[in-house]
């Protein structure tokens, strides 16, 4: 049983990270522009919330441009350690009876995170060759600026 409380806190601090860079990526207002990239992120933040319900965790951590990379990184760790989990879960229910529900429960739950985590490890890939094709960091501004009477005449 500590050995699976410690997988859970490693897949716990392992969210965090991704956490981290997903929020850092939704700041980034020249990549959400792009409907696909915004989706994109809208899908991480859900997974990295239906994870923080399964493996809760209060990490504060941040992120630079340099960590964007490890998106793919982070998610195939994420469901390597789901596995070990889902496996450790099937032992232990064997082995207690009485919380055979609760058991079922998060087994199904993991079920259905490591589905969603290879969606997203397969979006990611596009999602990846989408930054290579923006530069992340700085302002684009689209069009002429203009002063307040010319957006109250909409000229």
């Amino acid at each position: 049983m500590e050995k699976l409380k410690r997988e859970i806190q490693e897949l716990a601090e392992s969210a965090a990270r991704l956490r981290a860079v997903i929020d850092y990526l939704a700041n980034e207002k020249n990549l959400m522009t792009s409907k696909v990239n915004h989706i994109f992120i809208l899908d991480m933040q859900d997974y990295v919330a239906a994870l923080n319900r399964f493996a809760p965790s209060d990490s504060k951590i941040s992120a630079t441009p340099a960590e964007i990379k490890q998106i793919n990184h982070l998610l195939t760790q994420q469901y390597e350690i789901m596995k070990i989990i889902q496996r450790d879960y099937i032992r232990v229910k064997g082995s207690e009876p009485a919380d055979q529900e609760l058991y079922d429960k998060k087994i199904r739950q993991l079920k259905r995170l490591k589905i969603i985590n290879q969606l997203l490890l397969q979006d990611n890939i596009f999602f990846q060759s989408m930054l290579d094709a923006k530069k992340i960091s700085g302002t684009i501004r689209i069009g002429e600026k203009k002063n307040w009477l010319q957006r109250l005449f909409r000229r």
